[in-house]
């Protein structure tokens, strides 16, 4: 008597394969949805080069500031802002790379530390440019 038996071996690991194959695309596609849903208010970031120093502005009593913007990614920024702390100083039109701006408001620059902040308006929104602590005389 013979005995006859079949190999069905083969079909295992293609299922197996298979299924590997289709989880994997649609765990992607999961995880590609939801990255895209979280970068989609993403603002575009610039980089510009800001030195601040104390001015000389004998009307003010030396309590001005000298804002230079030295370099960097200046395609449509507008106007300059200044701050110390959450008091606005004065806003000026941004000129051109190099040349300082002084900014004097007597008021709201008194002497001591001063925590000074510089906001650039550009065309697609504002964003702060320089934070730092300056100590006005």
């Amino acid at each position: 008597m013979k005995v006859s038996t079949k190999k069905n071996d083969g079909v295992s690991p293609v299922i197996g394969t298979i299924l590997l194959v289709a989880i994997t695309v649609v765990l992607v596609a999961i995880i590609s949805a939801v990255v895209m849903g979280m970068t989609g208010g993403i603002e575009t970031s610039h980089v510009v080069g800001v030195k601040v120093v104390q001015g000389t502005d004998a009307a003010a009593d030396n309590k001005s500031l000298l804002v230079t913007i030295t370099g960097g990614d200046t395609t449509g920024l507008g106007n300059l802002t200044v701050y110390n702390g959450d008091k606005f100083v004065e806003e000026k039109k941004f000129t051109s790379v190099g040349v300082p701006m002084n900014f004097t408001n007597g008021d709201n620059l008194t002497a001591g530390q001063a925590s000074i902040s510089v906001v650039g308006t550009f065309a697609d929104g504002p964003q702060t440019i320089y934070t730092g602590t300056i100590y006005l005389k």
